[in-house]
């Protein structure tokens, strides 16, 4: 099934680096299958996936199919692999010269012998300072997932429906036992596991049977011990999910292991194919039985960091490379990797990679050794990005182009249109969330979404404070506190008037507790903001996170929007740059931005990147409204412009054109509508005779 833990049977999100940082989503592939995602409403990715690959040219799709066996060609070098169709039970057999385990649990790998880690590395190996003091074989446990549930589902009944648990299903106890804090109760929780000693490779039935004997045991709790059981007195059990989505099992060796170390310090490598910026997160060994010790064995977060392309080939078969959780890192580097947005990235470059090898007749570790660049510039070109690496192919005829346009913005508005919805955290603790003044001085007012879920209206009293940097949270000064009143048992806007003049670079505002009340978070915020949590003294800042928040006047914030930002090599907003082309907001569309050669010049390709707002970690928003919408490509032949293509109800991020070679002395693209921008936006053109 195509979409891996994140298909139609598993149903796992996309997570990724923008969960935790600014501008982190991970684009090329991913990013084109999640727009189909998000502007046709799937719920998962098996469907987008398959309306990408059908458009692909030279690609066979076979669905259902096991592998079970390897035939070698020599000792290091696979010739075949052996497949079992699971619903027909037909066996095939595929050959080729390169192959890539994305089996997740490195089936291709250990049947051509390659060499493979199971288990946690000791602390002395790597001087992992997060690893256990001796090695081990224990995994991280996966949870029972599917049919659109997580270990289960439970529906209202409309009547008392009480629970008697079957006698396998464990019991655990009362709250002060089980120290856990359910989320909610009509599905489960990420950290309903097995302990991490179960074998899910070898006694992968016995793995799934105790997620199910978990669920029921968990269901039990949630009907008769959990203290709030008054909420599900009337819910009952209706779907038990059997397919384990796993988290870990065995791990093909490379010619270089990912480390903890690598991955906190941030090091940036000069085989740099992709980057991560998942937290450590690291679940415990003991799954659900951990008690008060909580779900996690760690979880610190972590910086930007790269992830090197001798992670994704074997270190001892000559034709292997490999992406998923399967790849070459310690089992705790592992738990920052691990989640399905980075994965998808680094799926892109083995797939890359491969192609490479066969078409210079090489291995993987030659693309290694007299490739690397070629590997590097190939998948900046297809929209894969790594920290540090830009365009630098000498065939973009755009590089030695000039690049002039019709207008270009001076500054950055950040208005409801640009809102996207995101979770919602109770307020059972004081949070706040900070943002840039930019060329506003008064703040009018602010309005934060919140949601109440108590029988009365509740007042609640927002704090006005400034800072001088982005994250800095220190200050105890209030410039102003006002009070509004939240509705009852309902989500809206409330604005709180303000009318204070803010002289620092930053502002923020904070909530204190209330019961019943939760703020909901944002996927998108101007430039340096964040979130934090904890009060006085005790501030947590989650940088890439925001909660729920528009001022009056609309945040506007000073930016380098120039026109030749399209030819600069760097195709997303980095720290406080945005490398991107926008129009005056001020001036209507359409608008245009060219391309002007020195001499009449043959193109028949060009690649357009728009922006979709790479900062949400999610694809949620159908239509982004900073994305082109309707354009026009048009070149000038010296006397006269022609059109070579015209576009109307894009929503995707990467456009390429094809087309017989014409001799260009410009060429121009026009800007006729967005999906809710008043601005023209473009990243990146590149003009190619290919």
């Amino acid at each position: 099934m195509l979409g891996g833990n994140s298909s139609d049977e598993c149903g796992v999100g996309i997570n990724g680096a923008a969960s935790s940082h600014p501008n982190a989503r991970e684009s090329g592939i991913i990013e084109e299958v999640g727009r189909i995602k998000a502007r046709f409403g799937y719920g998962r990715m098996s469907e987008p996936f398959r309306l990408a690959t059908e458009a692909q040219e030279n690609l066979s799709v076979f669905l259902n199919q096991h592998v079970f066996a390897v035939e070698m060609r020599s000792e290091h070098v696979i010739g075949a692999v052996k497949a079992v169709d699971t619903l027909t039970g037909e066996i095939s057999v595929y050959r080729g010269g390169r192959f890539v385990d994305c089996t997740g649990d490195g089936w291709v790998g250990y049947y051509a012998g390659a060499t493979f880690r199971l288990g946690r590395e000791s602390r002395e190996e790597f001087g992992e300072s997060l690893a256990p003091e001796k090695a081990d074989n224990i995994t991280m446990s996966g949870c029972i997932m599917g049919e659109r549930a997580l270990s289960y589902r439970a529906v209202d009944t409309g009547k008392p429906a009480p629970y008697t648990p079957p006698p396998w299903a464990p019991r655990f106890g009362s709250a002060e036992e089980f120290g856990r804090n359910p989320r909610g109760f009509t599905s489960g929780e990420w950290w309903l596991e097995h302990p991490g000693d179960v074998d899910d490779v070898w006694d992968a039935e016995r793995a799934r049977d105790e997620l199910i004997r978990i669920s029921f045991g968990y269901w039990d709790y949630i009907k008769n011990a959990w203290p709030e059981r008054e909420r599900a007195a009337t819910y009952a059990l209706a779907v038990i999910p059997l397919v384990d989505a796993k988290r870990e099992s065995r791990r093909l060796i490379g010619d270089y292991i990912l480390t903890q170390n690598d991955v906190q310090n941030a090091v940036m490598f000069p085989d740099s194919i992709s980057y991560g910026g998942w937290p450590l997160d690291v679940h415990h060994p003991e799954g659900i039985y951990s008690g008060k010790e909580g779900p996690y064995h760690c979880t610190p977060w972590v910086p930007i960091y790269s992830i090197p392309y001798r992670c994704l080939y074997s270190v001892n078969v000559e034709n292997l490379l490999f992406a998923g959780r399967d790849m070459s890192v310690s089992h705790i580097a592992l738990g920052s990797v691990r989640v399905q947005g980075t994965l998808a990235a680094l799926g892109q470059a083995a797939g890359t990679a491969a192609a490479l090898a066969l078409r210079h007749k090489t291995t993987p570790r030659g693309i290694y050794e007299k490739h690397l660049t070629e590997l590097q510039q190939t998948l900046v070109k297809d929209d894969q990005y790594m920290p540090g690496i830009v365009n630098e192919d000498p065939l973009d005829l755009a590089r030695k182009a000039k690049v002039s346009a019709s207008s270009e913005g001076l500054y950055e508005e950040f208005t409801r249109a640009q809102f996207q919805k995101g979770d919602a955290h109770p307020l059972n603790m004081p949070r706040a969330v900070m943002f840039p003044m930019g060329l506003q001085r008064p703040i009018q007012s602010v309005d934060l979404l919140l949601a109440s879920e108590r029988e009365e209206p509740t007042t609640v009293a927002l704090h006005l404070r400034g800072a001088a940097d982005t994250g800095d949270f220190s200050s105890t000064q209030d410039l102003a506190v006002v009070e509004a009143t939240v509705p009852a048992k309902q989500e809206s806007w409330v604005s709180f008037a303000l009318d204070r003049e803010v002289t620092t670079p930053f502002a923020w505002v904070w909530l204190g507790p209330a019961e019943g009340v939760s703020w909901r978070l944002m996927e998108t915020a101007p430039l340096g903001s964040c979130r934090a949590y904890g009060g006085e003294g005790h501030w947590t800042v989650v940088k890439g996170q925001y909660y729920a928040f528009l001022t009056e006047p609309a945040v506007a914030t000073k930016a380098d929007y120039r026109a030749e930002n399209v030819i600069n090599g760097v195709t997303r907003v980095v720290d406080t740059t945005p490398n991107l082309w926008a129009s005056d907001p001020a001036q209507p569309l359409p608008q245009w931005v060219e391309l002007a050669f020195d001499a009449p010049t043959a193109v028949n390709t060009v690649y357009l990147t728009f922006d979709t707002d790479m900062n949400a970690p999610y694809h949620n928003m159908p239509l982004v409204p900073q994305c082109v919408r309707d354009y026009e490509l048009s070149y000038h032949d010296g006397a006269k412009w022609v059109s070579l293509a015209k576009v109307e109800g894009n929503f995707q991020r990467r456009r390429v054109h094809r087309f017989d070679a014409v001799e260009a002395t410009r060429l121009r693209l026009t800007v006729h509508g967005t999906n809710g921008c008043k601005s023209a936006r473009v990243f990146e053109i590149r003009a190619y005779r290919e």
